[in-house]
């Protein structure tokens, strides 16, 4: 089978890459100019251009049969950005990708999405008929490319097939967990509360092993799929995982959750005098004492989809790689 993959440079892309090859799968990837990356993959090929640039995409899809598309920009909180530049990328893109797609007569999309489209990131559970209400501008685009790319097929496109992520951890992961990896390695991590409230996280490599079945399970097409580990954790245990593999005795203290929530507050009135994103606030109290999970049932029952990869076993090697890039 001929595919393609855009977004494939980062942490979710590169375990897709392996296992498309692995599975003999003939590979296009879609690299922008100024990457440099491209020596992490051999035997596949490299066409070089960005998400919104036509003749690059039409390079891409020729000859091609399934595309997975990774490509967006996702929220950074440290950076201030035009909200323009999410839709634009996001959603226009995703857009003309199958205006493209349609013409060269790809078969199928498999789009990765976030639950920032349902709108919550704490004190949630969901699952692919919970209503969506993204608040931000990076879930309100994802949701309006999930609507194109779920209508595809009505005007004789390929078919689409979404797959909505919560956290995922893994190799060439700079978001939270990797933040959460560090925090606990300097000993500056306390839990807020008593650290029993559960999340849904998936390995990035149980990502790849999700997105290779919704290609080629026949009844998967133009459905939404919430996709896990398969289990939750709690905090505690993701903690306990992470000091076993950094091998050591240190154990965070917790705080009552009347002091954390103190703590949020005091936070609150020193951002807005500041004008400083503080370590502990009450967004940050919120979420990380409170439940975010997703259902993964459909994704067993239609796709077959099995977790491959233990949390511990893709928490060793998130760390493996943060210990040899220290300056990622």
């Amino acid at each position: 089978m001929n595919v393609a993959v855009t977004g494939g440079t980062g942490c979710l892309g590169q375990p897709l890459i392996k296992r498309l090859q692995q599975n003999n799968y003939k590979v296009k990837l879609l690299v922008e100019p100024a990457d440099k990356r491209v020596f992490l993959f051999e035997g596949i090929e490299i066409i070089r251009g960005t998400i919104d640039d036509k003749k690059a995409l039409e390079n891409l899809l020729e000859n091609v049969n399934v595309l997975f598309h990774l490509a967006g920009k996702v929220h950074d909180f440290s950076k201030n950005t035009d909200e323009e530049d999410f839709f634009r990328i996001n959603t226009e893109s995703t857009r003309q990708l199958l205006e493209i797609a349609k013409i060269k007569k790809v078969r199928r999309i498999i789009f990765y999405s976030t639950v920032s489209v349902y709108g919550k990131d704490s004190d949630f559970h969901a699952d692919e008929d919970t209503m969506c209400n993204p608040k931000t501008p990076y879930g309100k685009s994802k949701y309006e490319a999930e609507k194109y790319i779920l209508e595809s097929s009505k005007n004789g496109g390929p078919e689409g097939v979404v797959l909505r992520f919560p956290v995922v951890y893994g190799p060439f992961d700079r978001g939270n967990v990797a933040s959460l990896i560090k925090a606990v390695y300097k000993k500056q991590f306390m839990y807020l509360g008593d650290g029993k409230n559960s999340r849904s996280m998936i390995s990035s490599e149980n990502t790849a092993a999700a997105a290779v079945l919704a290609a080629i399970t026949n009844n998967s097409a133009n459905q939404i799929f919430c996709v896990t580990d398969g289990i939750d954790y709690s905090m505690e245990y993701i903690i306990n995982t992470i000091c076993k593999i950094l091998n050591t005795s240190w154990m965070p203290i917790h705080l009552p959750m009347f002091i954390s929530k103190l703590l949020g507050s005091i936070g609150d009135v020193l951002e807005k005098i500041t004008k400083r994103t503080m370590p502990v606030n009450s967004d940050r109290v919120r979420k990380l004492s409170t439940p975010m999970t997703l259902s993964c049932t459909k994704a067993k029952k239609i796709l077959n989809y099995k977790a491959e990869k233990t949390l511990e076993e893709g928490m060793r090697n998130e760390i493996d790689w943060l210990r040899n890039n220290k300056n990622s």
